[in-house]
């Protein structure tokens, strides 16, 4: 009989004390507040003292880095839930090994630790790219085998990597999770981190842009998302947190719908990725720029459909029209070219 009574979307706040990683970030600053609006005790490990605003919720800051394993140990004392969503992302080339030391290696220790102190409930945050891309008409889903080869990368390989560990460390009262968000659009990209696309198509009357597209997703989503995930979601299976497919072209157009430029988009053809690319890979091989990279440039034109209907049911996800995201990305900045 207590199968058909439903279980409650929202973790029990007073039950539910959490760490979260790299709250200091875009992605994990929009977990750890809203934990911490909701009335959970959050304590986020940071590398340095994060932004606050008035009006923020009020969080326990730790200032220490992930391999730093004394204050790893005092961050996760006294809690129930870790959200990790630290990371080190790039799509350029990593000559220093730091995508394997941060993604692989830290995010290791931290699951051992967590583990050995009695965390009940891990939730890693990985990347849409450890997922396959399919087709409009059929979307791949976190099952399909992965076919992103034009847009490896360190960082996609460590955290691919990663994902296996801590998929297979679910075991009794220890249960783990993985949520790969897609391009995340909303307020405080401080940085900026994935919201430098929309900025930088806002600062231009005339834009040029690759024909691929990928699935944006609002950052109250992937807060959201996270939050239930450590209460819902099956132990070791991984969520595709998304929301609307948007090709570039149609991004920008949205872009321009909120902050008046660009005006004009023009859109390069499919066969000037092979030279793009090539260009690409010289320019990095002779260190002239780190993101301007093989991967970035495959990446541009690749149609990255994916769907999100599992994770949308598991975890009662509505998302908001795709022009609010935008929005949300560009007023937090001063909107539109004013003040880019």
């Amino acid at each position: 009989m207590s199968q058909d009574i439903p279980r409650p979307l929202d973790p029990d706040p007073a039950e539910w004390p959490v760490l979260v990683t790299g709250a200091g970030g875009f992605v994990g600053g929009h977990i750890a507040r809203r934990l911490a609006e909701a009335g959970h005790r959050v304590r986020g490990l940071v590398r340095r003292p994060p932004v606050e605003r008035a009006g923020d919720p009020a969080i326990e800051w730790i200032v220490g880095e992930l391999c730093d394993s004394e204050r790893v140990r005092r961050a996760l004392t006294g809690v129930r839930g870790v959200i990790h969503s630290a990371a080190w992302v790039s799509l350029g080339r990593d000559r220093l090994g730091v995508s394997r030391a941060v993604n692989v290696d830290a995010t290791r220790q931290l699951l051992d630790e967590a583990r050995r102190v009695g965390v009940e409930r891990f939730v890693f945050t990985s990347t849409l790219h450890t997922l396959a891309a399919g087709t409009p008409e059929t979307p791949a889903d976190e099952d399909a085998p992965w076919n992103l080869e034009c847009v490896e990368s360190p960082y996609g390989r460590s955290k691919r990597e990663a994902e296996v560990f801590v998929r297979a460390a679910s075991e009794g009262g220890f249960t783990t999770i993985v949520l790969c968000p897609g391009m995340v659009l909303g307020a405080r990209d401080l940085k900026p981190t994935s919201t430098l696309l929309v900025r930088i198509m806002a600062r231009h009357p005339v834009v040029v842009v690759s024909g691929g597209g990928i699935p944006i997703v609002d950052a109250s989503i992937v807060a959201l998302a996270h939050r239930r995930a450590l209460v819902l979601g099956e132990p070791g299976a991984r969520y595709a947190v998304v929301g609307e497919y948007l090709g570039f072209p149609a991004l920008a157009r949205l872009v321009a719908e909120v902050g008046g430029w660009p005006l004009m988009v023009f859109v390069l053809p499919n066969f000037l990725e092979r030279p793009l690319k090539a260009t690409a890979d010289i320019f990095t091989w002779l260190r002239l720029t780190a993101e301007f990279s093989g991967p970035t440039v495959a990446g541009g034109f690749l149609h990255h459909h994916v769907s999100g209907v599992r994770a949308d049911r598991c975890f009662g996800l509505v998302h908001p029209p795709a022009v609010e995201s935008v929005r949300a990305a560009l007023v937090s900045v001063g909107g539109g070219r004013q003040g880019l």
